[in-house]
């Protein structure tokens, strides 16, 4: 687990003086990564208590483990290797992410649910939709592919606690989608999003979290960055199989 994805995790304990350290050392990773206690502390204008209790909110038992941890992703950063070996490891990152992860909350959620969502904007949230939807027929899990924003307007009156909702969006930050996710939660409607790995806003309002890494290729043609996707595919493909696991075992109990 890497920090972006401790800060989601952990992010309903984090205070304002605890996401404005985070801040900081989000836009200063290098720098941070040889500071001492007290003086990222004095950085922050804040005590070195209140940088320890941060780090140990993440799970982590105090900060050297928090700098450890931003050395290492650091150091992934910066790697040098060519673009086959960037996407190639993206791939790898997810496979092995989402093969560890214990999912049978979100599974039982799944189950329990008595309508299933699935909303996304874009072209590739669409081909991402039409993938869960057709991969889980299969199971006999039927998710509605909301599409455009009246029509999912038109149903946040009449969704409950007892639905479900899939949201897609690669950045995590789209306006729309976050704010129509503040309304589910009002309502107490189970979210599971899917993003990038990294700290956004939709993760942080979802009760489940499902990441993908993605790897952003320099395009000599246009001068436009090529975003591979299929790690998404990959990730769906991979949480359908555990699912199908998951019902066998559940069978096998029963």
């Amino acid at each position: 687990m890497n920090l972006d994805e401790m800060i989601n995790k952990y992010h309903k304990k984090l205070n304002e003086n605890d996401l404005y350290i985070w801040n900081y050392i989000s836009k200063h990773r290098k720098e941070c990564e040889s500071l001492s206690i007290d003086e990222l502390a004095h950085k922050c204008s804040v005590s070195r208590t209140t940088v320890l209790r941060f780090s140990q909110k993440l799970n982590l038992k105090g900060y050297g483990e928090l700098k450890f941890y931003l050395k290492l992703d650091n150091e992934k950063s910066k790697e040098n290797i060519n673009n086959v070996e960037i996407v190639c490891n993206s791939y790898n990152e997810v496979i092995k992410r989402i093969k560890e992860k214990d999912c049978t909350e979100i599974f039982d959620a799944i189950d329990k649910a008595k309508t299933l969502y699935v909303y996304g904007i874009g072209m590739v949230q669409s081909s991402i939709k039409k993938e869960i939807k057709r991969i889980f027929m299969n199971v006999g899990k039927q998710f509605y592919d909301l599409s455009g924003y009246d029509e999912v307007n038109s149903i946040i009156n009449f969704v409950t606690d007892e639905d479900l909702f899939i949201m897609i969006s690669l950045s995590g930050e789209n306006k729309f989608i976050v704010d129509f996710s503040k309304n589910l939660k009002i309502r107490n409607v189970p979210i599971i999003s899917i993003t990038r790995l990294e700290d956004n806003s939709l993760a942080k309002l979802s009760d489940y979290n499902l990441y993908t890494s993605t790897a952003l290729i320099p395009n000599v043609f246009n001068h436009m960055n090529f975003e591979s996707v299929t790690s998404y595919f990959i990730l769906i493909e991979i949480l359908f199989l555990k699912y199908m696991e998951y019902e066998s075992q559940k069978k096998k109990r029963e």
